[in-house]
């Protein structure tokens, strides 16, 4: 498990080694609400808001693979955290945690965080999304085939590379941090 506070936060968290005990005040929230037959595994968490009531929060997890992305981080929203697991990105409002959004981005194979833009970043192997202080501020269309290196964030622009399955080699691309616009790249089907 990955952890990032990088931006302020209003909390604590803490993963539990297994399913809490029950306790009469601190409640247990499951994400996704309704849990499906494969959303069995997971990670429990303890959220402890500075300015509220401490829960519990079990997060089902995607894949059991080493390529994906297992962590917990602050958001540019301080009363917000966001907790990965197999994959499956969540960012949940600590205050309320009946407020929560599962990222679209499935699975996450890596996380970034832009400090100047205020922006979470969830790569997955062929596009990125972005989330802000508002929730997701923005997802890139389809950025490669299969497979994303990005190697160099600054200002307002990332910059990085897709896998071209028809040239069998990487292509440039460049994402406008601000819109989630980009120019370059590779996908099945563009010219």
């Amino acid at each position: 498990m990955r952890f990032d506070f990088t931006f302020a936060r209003h909390y604590d968290a803490k993963v539990l080694a297994s399913a809490p005990l029950a306790h009469p005040l601190e409640k247990l929230y499951h994400f996704p609400v309704e849990l499906e037959e494969g959303d069995r595994s997971g990670v429990y968490v303890r959220v402890a808001p500075h300015a509220g009531q401490p829960w519990y929060g079990f997060f089902a997890s995607g894949f059991d693979s080493p390529h994906v992305m297992n962590a917990i981080c602050s958001c540019p929203d301080p009363e917000s955290v966001c907790v990965i697991a197999g994959g499956y990105a969540y960012v949940v409002k600590t205050n309320d945690p009946s407020q929560w959004l599962r990222v679209d981005q499935r699975p996450v194979v890596e996380l970034r965080t832009v400090r100047d833009q205020q922006l979470l970043l969830f790569e997955g192997f062929t596009s990125i999304t972005g989330v802000g202080p508002e929730g997701i501020a923005w997802s890139t269309e389809r950025l490669s085939w299969e497979g994303l290196r990005v190697t160099a964030i600054s200002d307002h622009l990332l910059q990085g590379f897709g896998w071209d399955a028809t040239s069998d080699k990487e292509v440039p691309f460049e994402v406008d941090l601000l819109t989630g616009k980009h120019k370059g790249g590779a996908r099945p089907g563009a010219q």
